[in-house]
């Protein structure tokens, strides 16, 4: 497909952008495949390397592309939609949309709560609780960086292979606890070093900030986690009816 470049014709680097999209939709570059080089698109379209740029940029941006270095650039998954109303599980979300769910790491420890995290339990500043880092994947790609508090007399496991798994379904299975009610609160940062780590990603990589409180039937609370999902990777969504409200 040649570029236009009439007057009227669109800038050149959304014509190429629309370009790779398509052939990314068609099938012609899938899921883990790497697709030519700037240089080479450059040649191509007889372009400057400034345009090549600007159009994969905007799709790293929307989530289609993803740099890795020392590798290039690789066609990311479709993006994940989840619904704000839903209490469902990351490992029961992924496997309904037909996605591998998966954990690159996992870790518990002991640490002392203090400000944020000791007010949502309810707890003293300085009072100890469980702390479960994971990091959870999509298809083998990280996705998000769970941070959960949980308070010491739950008495958890400290195995860390137990939370390999879905969290929710330890808690029910082994505690016989489960969950009723969640509270959320959405929020947004840039990735600092040790996120960046973590999820594979730059520094400076827009995150969104999934905040989360748990309770059990009797309304108790039971977790408290703080989730770094990659913004250009997933997306929340909600479902609204018409009704008297609506204007």
């Amino acid at each position: 497909m040649e570029l236009k470049r009439e007057k009227n014709a669109h800038p050149l680097y959304l014509q190429l952008k629309d370009i790779i999209k398509n052939e990314i939709h068609s099938g012609m570059y899938k899921t883990g495949d790497i697709i030519p080089t700037e240089l080479e698109y450059q040649k191509k379209y007889n372009i400057s390397r400034i345009t090549v740029r600007q159009s994969i940029n905007s799709l790293v941006q929307e989530g289609y592309l993803k740099r890795k270095r020392g590798k290039g650039t690789i066609v990311q998954p479709p993006k994940i939609e989840e619904p704000l109303i839903r209490i469902k599980s990351f490992t029961n979300e992924m496997k309904e949309r037909g996605i591998k769910p998966s954990t690159k790491l996992a870790e518990i420890s002991i640490t002392k709560a203090f400000n944020e995290v000791s007010k949502m339990l309810g707890l003293n500043d300085g009072d100890e609780v469980y702390r479960i880092r994971r990091v959870r994947c999509a298809n083998n790609e990280p996705i998000v960086l769970f941070n959960t508090y949980i308070k010491r007399d739950m008495d958890l496991d400290l195995d860390n292979r137990i939370y390999y798994d879905s969290l929710y379904k330890y808690l029910e299975c082994k505690k016989g606890i489960k969950i009723n009610r969640i509270i959320q609160r959405i929020g947004a940062t840039a990735a600092v070093e040790a996120l960046s780590d973590y999820l594979d990603i730059n520094i400076g990589d827009p995150l969104l900030v999934v905040k989360r409180q748990s309770f059990d039937i009797n309304g108790s609370i039971v977790e408290f986690t703080i989730g770094y999902y990659i913004a250009n990777r997933y997306e929340y969504y909600i479902e609204m009816k018409g009704g008297d409200s609506f204007d």
